[in-house]
């Protein structure tokens, strides 16, 4: 049910006092990952509900990456910082003083370590589940100002039930303080597929398996070349698409050959149109706190071949094929399998086309919303 307050309209089943929010748009400065295509959904999300006023966004002084790409509704209620500071000090020291009677909305792990008046986002932990995939410098910065971060902010949200469980285990986020936003995948669908995708790269249609990741040893890619080099018919290249060049992959013993290409970092417009054209989806990551390329694939009516690792079944549930991210001959036959039995195809597309419409940004939204209006009920409690 839709209802006001005041000038604002959100889906909501009660009335609720919302509090002002100041995103934190640090991550409009840069290349969006995954972190950062969250931020992006969820504060548009936001905004579609109608809700002016409630929600603007400040980011560091500079020039906004891919400003075309990013939604109309953000970069309108996005301001420059008056602060000179770029990076981190304008995200420790500028922001931590910016608009301070306003709750500071950060979506991307981190924020102003000290404020309190806090809602931040943490997407999971695999930066102490999977130590080997970071720098030193990274992984001692997050042991230090993360629990900090969890222990001051009002509100700590991950992205998954499994995300919830790693971050208390690893003493990150205090028991019981952590609230689950999943996020969502019908981004996808508002992307136009670029046709001239699979020429360029010199596919055929449902004549490849695709692969979606980074060298990051946790994306398990390397295993996956050794598993689909091992089926008896190797004529579907295994496609590997982000995370970087040919020389990147190499570091992890993954070359490019007859039946592995790699095609680096691709575009919104050709990721939809090698969704929509692979046989599958192979994602065998040993851990996620998410695993949004599963999700986006199915929203595509793509197969889906994924490993057990992290949050991926919670995700995927029924809809995908999951198996044990180190049994190699599981994976090969099921590459194999699913390359030549239609009907498995068929079952699992529609089986995800199903799942992933119970994920969109707009139920994000207002699980958040929910949220937000618990925040504000603690801070000004209404009269029985």
């Amino acid at each position: 049910m839709v209802l006001r307050h005041g000038t604002h309209i959100f889906p909501t089943r009660q009335r609720v006092l919302l509090p002002n929010l100041l995103l934190n748009g640090r991550f409009l400065m840069r290349k969006a990952t995954g972190v950062d295509r969250v931020a992006t959904e969820l504060a548009a999300a936001l905004l579609a509900c109608e809700l002016p006023g409630v929600l603007s966004a400040t980011h560091p002084a500079g020039v906004v990456v891919d400003q075309q790409d990013r939604p109309d509704v953000l970069m309108k209620a996005t301001e420059v910082s008056v602060s000179r500071l770029r990076g981190q000090l304008w995200e420790q020291t500028a922001l931590l003083q910016t608009n301070p009677q306003d709750w500071l909305l950060s979506l991307c792990n981190m924020g102003p370590v000290l404020r309190r008046k806090q809602i931040v986002m943490m997407h999971d932990a695999q930066v102490f589940r999977e130590p080997q995939s970071y720098s030193r410098a990274f992984r001692r910065w997050y042991s230090i100002a993360q629990p900090l971060l969890a222990r001051n902010a009002a509100l700590v949200l991950t992205v998954s039930e499994h995300s919830k469980r790693e971050l208390e285990a690893f003493g990150v986020v205090p028991p019981g303080k952590a609230r689950v936003v999943h996020n969502g995948a019908d981004h996808i669908l508002r992307v136009t597929a670029d046709a001239a995708t699979l020429p360029r790269f010199k596919l055929m249609p449902q004549g490849y398996i695709l692969a979606i990741g980074s060298s990051a040893p946790h994306k398990n890619l390397a295993f996956l070349v050794k598993a689909a080099q091992a089926r008896t018919d190797t004529s579907q290249p295994l496609v590997i698409a982000g995370g970087g060049d040919a020389a990147v992959f190499a570091g992890q013993g993954i070359s490019a050959s007859d039946n592995v290409k790699i095609l680096g970092r691709v575009s919104d417009s050709e990721l939809r149109a090698l969704y929509e054209n692979a046989t599958a989806l192979a994602f065998p990551s040993l851990t996620e706190g998410f695993g949004l390329p599963p999700l986006e694939a199915m929203a595509c009516g793509c197969p889906v071949i994924a490993s057990t690792g992290g949050a991926i079944p919670e995700i995927c549930g029924t809809a995908a094929i999951l198996l044990d991210p180190y049994d190699q001959m599981g994976w090969t036959a099921a590459l194999s399998t699913i390359t030549y039995d239609p009907a498995i195809r068929f079952s699992l597309s529609q089986a995800g086309i199903a799942r992933a419409a119970q994920f969109t940004w707009a139920a994000a939204a207002e699980t958040l919303v929910g949220y937000l209006a618990e925040l504000a009920q603690a801070e000004h409690p209404q009269p029985a």
